[in-house]
C-alpha cells in the first residue's frame, strides 16, 4: 500500500489527476479485501489491484469513465455462479467498489502528503473518505491520527469525532455511517517489524520479500561491506553494530516484531538468541540444522532461560517446503512470518471483537 500512496503524490505533485478505486466492503470469498486499491491515470495504465478477474474488467471500465467524468461511482459485482470452465474468475462472493477521480487540490494533496508522512514513520492513522455527496473538489475526506485528530482534510467536526471513536474498533477497512452519510474507513496500522541478525547471501532476499509482504525491515550486521543500501534496497533501515553483542540496544522489539537470526556463525546465533530471549519479540526464529539448533536451545536452559521462554524460537527457521537455496530459504521464511504475524492479528481480532461487544462499540 506504502509504495500505492507514494504513486499518488507523485502524481498530484506533478498537478496531474488520476482515478483511485477500492473495494470498500466484500461478503463471501470475493477475489479483494476490503481496502485492495487500483490506481488508473490518464495514459491508462494501472497500478495495484482490486483482485483480478472479472471485477478488475469492470473497475478498469468505471475508472476510464470517471476519469473523464469525473464523476464518482459505486457499484457492487456478485461474483457468484457456477463454476466452469468457460466462467472467469468465479469466487462466491460481492463486492462493493467505490471509484473516484483524484485531482491535485489543495485539500487532496495535504491529505495524502500527511498520509505518506505517517506511513514514513509507521505511525497509525486513519483515512476517513466521503462515498456520497461531498463538496467542490471531491467528497469530502479526511486523515487522523491515532487519538482521532483530523490532520489534514475537510472532514465535519462531527463526522471526525465519531470516526475517531470508532478507530480504536477497526481492525481492517470497512463502511461507516457518520454525521448522517456513508464513509470509508481505512485504517492504516504499525507495520509489524522484522530485525534481519545477519546480512548475508540468505538475507538479502529475505529482506526483499519480507518488505514485499508488508514488514517494516530493520538489517543488524557489524560488516559494512555487507550491511549496506546497495545490498538491501528495500529495507527500512540497515544498521551498522560495533558487535551482535547488544545487538538491541534502544531499538527493542515489541510484541509484534520478529527477530530472525541468520548471521555468520553459531557463537553469533547464540549472542543474538540470548539478547531476542531477553525482548518481548513476538516471534524469533534462527537458522541451522534441527541438531544444530537444538544443541544452542539446550545451552540456553543451562544458561538459566526458562523452557517455555526456549520454547518461543522456531528453529530450524521457516516452514519445512524443502528448500535448500538462499532464496528458497528465504520464501521459507517469510512463509513463517507472515504466519506468525496472522495469528497475532486473528488474536488481537478476537480480543477487540470481545471487547467491543462488552462496551457496546460497533461499526
Amino acid at each position: 500500500m506504502r509504495d500505492l500512496i507514494d504513486t499518488v503524490n507523485r502524481v498530484l505533485g506533478r498537478g496531474e489527476s488520476l482515478v483511485a478505486a477500492a473495494v470498500v466492503a466484500k461478503a463471501g470469498s470475493s477475489p479483494g479485501p476490503a481496502g485492495a486499491r487500483m490506481l488508473l491515470f490518464d495514459d491508462a495504465d494501472i497500478a495495484g489491484t482490486v483482485g483480478g478477474g472479472p471485477l478488475e474488467g469492470r473497475t478498469i471500465a468505471a475508472a476510464v469513465e470517471t476519469m473523464g467524468t469525473g464523476r464518482p461511482q459505486r457499484f457492487e459485482m456478485d461474483l457468484s455462479g457456477d463454476i466452469g470452465d468457460d466462467v472467469d474468475a468465479i469466487c462466491g462472493g460481492i463486492a462493493e467498489v467505490f471509484v473516484e477521480r483524484l485531482d491535485p487540490t489543495p485539500a487532496t494533496r495535504a491529505v495524502f502528503a500527511a498520509l505518506a508522512g505517517q506511513l514514513a514513520t509507521n505511525t497509525e492513522c486513519l483515512l476517513v473518505s466521503a462515498l456520497e455527496g461531498g463538496r467542490e473538489g471531491g467528497p469530502a475526506r479526511g486523515l487522523l491520527d491515532a487519538a482521532g485528530h483530523q490532520l489534514a482534510g475537510t472532514l465535519a467536526e462531527a463526522v471526525v469525532r465519531e470516526a475517531g471513536r470508532l478507530a480504536p474498533a477497526l481492525s481492517e477497512a470497512g463502511i461507516a455511517v457518520l454525521g448522517g452519510g456513508r464513509y470509508f474507513l481505512e485504517p492504516f496500522r504499525r507495520a509489524d517489524t522484522v530485525y534481519l541478525c545477519g546480512a548475508g547471501h540468505v538475507a538479502r532476499p529475505t529482506a526483499q520479500f519480507a518488505a514485499m509482504a508488508g514488514f517494516r525491515v530493520v538489517v543488524l550486521d557489524d560488516r559494512a561491506a555487507f550491511a549496506n543500501r546497495e545490498r538491501f534496497p528495500l529495507a527500512d533501515e540497515v544498521v551498522v553494530l560495533p558487535s551482535f553483542a547488544a545487538c538491541f540496544a534502544g531499538n527493542q522489539p515489541d510484541a509484534d516484531a520478529s527477530v530472525v537470526i541468520v548471521s555468520r556463525c553459531h557463537k553469533q546465533d547464540r549472542t543474538i538468541l540470548v539478547a531476542a530471549l531477553g525482548t518481548e519479540a513476538g516471534y524469533i526464529g534462527m537458522i541451522g540444522s534441527a541438531r544444530k539448533t537444538a544443541a544452542v536451545l539446550d545451552e540456553m536452559v543451562a544458561k538459566g532461560f526458562s523452557r517455555r521462554s526456549v520454547a518461543r524460537v522456531r528453529a530450524p527457521i521457516g516452514l519445512p517446503i524443502g528448500g535448500d537455496t538462499p532464496v528458497e530459504i528465504a520464501v521459507s521464511i517469510v512463509a513463517e512470518l507472515i504466519e506468525a504475524r496472522t495469528a497475532r492479528r486473528a488474536a488481537k481480532a478476537a480480543s477487540l471483537a470481545s471487547a467491543t461487544a462488552l462496551q457496546g462499540v460497533g461499526v
